[in-house]
């Protein structure tokens, strides 16, 4: 039975998906060349690792909430540093930078960045009031010790 954490953090794993389709049609919009290999290298690690993330939190799997807080914050961070802070290395593609459509690329990566951070905060909440424990897998009984021998 569902109960409110999971409810948030479904929410927040639907959010996050929204945020990030966007996100891939903005870069999608402007072109592979826009950003810089390693950008696009690391961005696509990014997107694999939302995509695990997401279908966790959809398939309602045990290792859901565990699986969001990991990756939620990291790439909450990884996103903001990409995209809200000035040129910094390979790694940065300001939005204030692109010419094209800007308005479009602030709500892009505003949104991927805000439903990372959802999914980060719900799978906190979740783990905070089940227990990191609650998570592992349940040990398997001994042969016979299910017949009491």
């Amino acid at each position: 039975m569902e109960d409110g954490h999971d409810r948030r953090l479904r929410l927040a794993g639907y959010a996050f998906a929204i945020g990030s389709a966007v996100h891939l049609v903005d870069h999608l919009r402007r072109g592979q060349g826009s950003v810089a290999d390693e950008l696009y290298w690391a961005g696509n690690l990014a997107l694999v690792m939302q995509v695990v993330v997401i279908t966790l939190i959809v398939a309602r799997h045990r290792v859901a909430a565990v699986a969001a807080l990991a990756a939620g914050f990291p790439l909450a961070v990884g996103f903001l540093s990409a995209h809200w802070l000035p040129t910094w290395s390979a790694l940065s593609d300001p939005v204030w930078e692109i010419d094209s459509l800007p308005a479009f690329s602030y709500a892009a990566s505003s949104l991927e960045v805000l439903g990372a951070l959802a999914v980060g905060l719900a799978g906190l909440a979740v783990v905070r009031a089940r227990g990191l424990a609650s998570f592992a897998r349940p040990r398997r009984e001994a042969v016979g010790t299910r017949l009491g021998r």
